[in-house]
């Protein structure tokens, strides 16, 4: 063999190194930059992300029972409240940001109702069964017992403005 031939060789077998080199060089690249972002979208705390927030059970409870639930936010506000009394009443409360009660929906032995209130908490509209409208005296002069069920309107000072029936 001559000199050349075995330079060309040589050549040859450095140039077949040099290639897996640089194959295995770009693979352990892309490695330790798919291990970089995966550790970076773990770290994230992305809103709406539950599996961050609370760990899912891998079961599924069919039923839940308790006398009170209370929902907060992603602050640890609460925002509503579902709660059962011991007179029978089912009540369902929300909350604004503030923490102010801004609409209830009541079942109880008066009937059921849904009533919205104002930042200062007073009631200004109520839909369904009320006891704070009582019976009233008619332009007739004929006393009307309160109805069972209507729609009131207060203003801002809780004066009525308006009621159907």
């Amino acid at each position: 063999m001559t000199d050349l031939e075995l330079l060309s060789l040589r050549i040859l077998k450095l140039e077949a190194r040099l290639r897996w080199m640089t194959r295995a060089g770009i693979l352990a690249a892309i490695l330790v930059t798919a291990g970089a972002v995966m550790a970076q979208v773990r770290g994230l705390s992305l809103p709406g992300r539950v599996e961050d927030q609370h760990p899912v059970s891998a079961s599924i409870e069919s039923e839940v029972r308790s006398a009170h639930f209370v929902l907060v936010d992603s602050n640890g506000k609460d925002r509503a409240s579902l709660v059962a009394d011991n007179a029978g009443s089912v009540f369902l409360i929300m909350f604004d940001a503030a923490r102010k009660t801004r609409a209830s929906l009541s079942v109880g032995n008066e009937g059921p109702s849904l009533v919205f209130y104002d930042p200062t908490g007073k009631p200004r509209t109520i839909i369904g069964s009320t006891t704070l409208v009582g019976s009233h005296v008619n332009e007739n002069g004929i006393a009307e017992m309160s109805p069972p069920s209507s729609i009131v309107m207060f203003d801002k000072a809780g004066k009525l403005l308006w009621r159907q029936p």
